[in-house]
């Protein structure tokens, strides 16, 4: 299976991006700071649901500015893998307007040290391998408002969900976290090997974690607590 455009294309269209967004990528360490802290504090359920709101934005963001409108220039599977990531935020946006979501809570335990070495990798491991394979920042694939980072920070939030994450709410994250198979082959971005071991691990950890489900009480309230 050929590339749908070259590795230089992909980089260009990545400058374009990064160089229109600015400093949008910057700022956007802004809401993840957001989102540590509501999981650092989030003894309420309904915490959980601005954390998926911003979560939900993160991807709308990516799958309209960086899919649709710059990749899509390139070539028409930029739309498709636009409607792809889209939908992923419509997905977790849904899960935030759920009468009961998922819970997300850091505390010292196994799930929040995992949780924080993915959402850790994605802010960190993902640029730090861009920079060593002489992608810098704009010419970054791996920085900020991108799927690959998006999508750990995604997986990282969703592990901390308790008492176990739910495999049916992560699956749109597991599902892209599949994406570097192709990406490795076609263009050699080896930063997003980080993704794909970051899914694994998270798939792993879902269904060894599951049966803490069992029986588990369902609780929810009715104001946002921020």
């Amino acid at each position: 299976m050929q590339p749908p455009f070259s590795l230089q294309q992909l980089i260009q269209t990545a400058v374009q991006y990064n160089a229109a967004i600015t400093p949008l990528p910057v700022l956007i360490y802004i809401p993840t700071l957001f989102i540590f802290l509501l999981l650092r504090r989030s003894t309420r359920q309904d915490t959980s649901r601005g954390v998926l709101l911003l979560l939900a934005a993160e991807w709308g963001i990516v799958a309209v500015l960086f899919f649709m409108t710059y990749v899509g220039k390139l070539h028409p599977v930029g739309y498709f893998l636009g409607g792809l990531f889209l939908s992923g935020g419509l997905f977790y946006a849904g899960a935030a307007s759920r009468a009961f979501p998922p819970h997300f809570f850091w505390t010292r335990d196994l799930q929040t040290w995992l949780s924080l070495g993915i959402a850790l990798g994605g802010i960190f491991g993902y640029p730090l391998i861009g920079w060593i394979l002489h992608r810098d920042f704009p010419a970054s694939i791996s920085y900020g408002l991108m799927p690959g980072p998006v999508t750990m920070l995604t997986l990282a939030v969703l592990l901390s969900a308790r008492p176990a994450p739910k495999l049916a709410i992560m699956m749109p994250a597991f599902l892209w976290s599949l994406t570097p198979v192709l990406t490795i082959w076609w263009w050699g971005t080896w930063e997003d090997a980080l993704l794909l071991a970051a899914g694994v691990v998270s798939l792993v950890a879902t269904l060894k974690w599951r049966h803490k489900l069992e029986g588990a009480p369902v609780k929810d309230t009715l104001r946002f607590d921020f």
